[in-house]
């Protein structure tokens, strides 16, 4: 006798975070052991005037235990684009870091583009290699979180007047792909270009206790007009 297993979208739901939550390390008391930070909420990031510099800031944001930023360490330093991106992102939230139930101090990563004006669709590659990231506290979490290996421009929609900030929050995989990808801010028109870039980039994945895991990373272009 066949049988048909059929879920209604509740328990579809249920069965995909009951999956979700089986894929990541567990103890020997089978309590999760370590679910890295995510970010909540984020909003724009202003084009500093009087520059039209172009190119990528990479920042290590090091949280404590309620999620505050206690400091932003520059991997990628582009002045004055830096500046800007640290002044933002101090009105963003975040969601803590949890080792074996409890919030724990944490760092996570956070890469802004600040885009070029290519309304003809020209992608220009760049390299993003990384120091390795040391985690604030070892004996809390002993993770590292996920690192860009290579980036590319997102491609200027032609004919559009559309400019902003368009923040993602993508789930780095343990095989370094992006698994997920998720609006935080939104700009109609440059959001999907932005996502399209992301799914050219490479990546390495986060570890914990040297093993990879999935872990999410903050992606963000900024994205302005030309001016000249």
């Amino acid at each position: 006798m066949n049988m048909k297993l059929c879920f209604s979208l509740p328990a579809r739901a249920i069965l995909f975070a009951c999956l979700l939550v089986t894929a990541t390390p567990f103890g020997a008391d089978g309590i999760t052991e370590y679910v890295p930070p995510d970010l909540l909420s984020a909003s724009n990031i202003p084009y500093p005037v009087n520059t039209q510099a172009t190119g990528a800031v990479s920042l290590l944001l090091s949280l404590d235990n309620n999620a505050q930023i206690q400091n932003m360490q520059a991997l990628r330093d582009l002045p004055p684009l830096t500046s800007a991106v640290q002044d933002a992102v101090q009105l963003w939230t975040f969601k803590p870091a949890v080792r074996k139930g409890n919030p724990v101090p944490s760092e996570i990563p956070l890469t802004v583009i600040f885009n070029v004006f290519n309304p003809a669709g020209s992608a220009a590659f760049q390299s993003l290699v990384l120091a390795p990231a040391q985690p604030t506290d070892a004996d809390a979490s002993q993770f590292t979180p996920p690192q860009i290996t290579l980036a590319s421009f997102a491609k200027y929609p032609a004919a559009s007047t559309a400019q902003g900030t368009v923040v993602l929050d993508v789930t780095i995989g343990r095989g370094g792909q992006p698994k997920q990808i998720r609006v935080i801010n939104d700009v109609p028109s440059l959001t999907s270009q932005a996502i399209s870039a992301i799914k050219t980039w490479k990546f390495n994945a986060a570890t914990f206790k040297s093993q990879p895991i999935a872990s999410q990373i903050i992606i963000t272009f900024v994205f302005q007009r030309n001016v000249s």
